[in-house]
């Protein structure tokens, strides 16, 4: 019993750190709503945000996998005596509601970002495109200008002194 206690407890504990974890992914998600509301998009700041968020989603990652073969070897202890762990449970059951809860919110903000971002990246590979074409126009402009000059110097001047 005493076991089954500490290992929920310890389960507790993991979804607290994972709840934790999450209201960090949010707020980091809310940062880059506002950099990709604001009219001067900062892409290493940008970038410093998802190496930040992708350092906690691995954190995520590990309290799951480690939170399900936990629960698995105590839950028939569980299922045999559910009223000794009624509270712990209770507890549980509210801490992955709030989870679940904070995990649909990212998800709409993170969808929202994607697309924002999707239409920052457009313009900006547009921008990239007109700046090409128009170096592109000018180099040609001065080379034919150029090749010109240089066919207007040959015709006026005598190079056979």
């Amino acid at each position: 019993m005493g076991d089954v206690i500490a290992t929920l407890t310890l389960l507790i504990d993991g979804l607290d750190k994972k709840r934790k974890s999450l209201e960090e992914i949010s707020e980091y998600t809310k940062a880059q709503e506002k950099i990709l509301k604001s009219d001067d998009f900062d892409l290493k700041t940008f970038n410093n945000i998802m190496k930040n968020k992708q350092f906690r989603i691995d954190a995520i990652k590990q309290i799951d996998e480690g939170f399900q073969p936990t629960y698995e070897r105590i839950r028939s202890y569980i299922e045999k005596t559910p009223e000794l762990y009624r509270e712990l449970i209770n507890s549980m059951q509210e801490k992955i509601k709030l989870i679940g809860d904070l995990n649909i919110s990212i998800q709409v903000l993170e969808e929202q970002n994607y697309n924002k971002f999707k239409a920052i990246s457009g313009t900006l590979k547009n921008e990239v495109k007109a700046f090409r074409t128009n170096k592109k126009t000018v180099t040609n402009y001065y080379s034919n200008y150029n090749k010109q000059q240089e066919s207007v110097r040959k015709n006026l001047y005598d190079s056979k002194k």
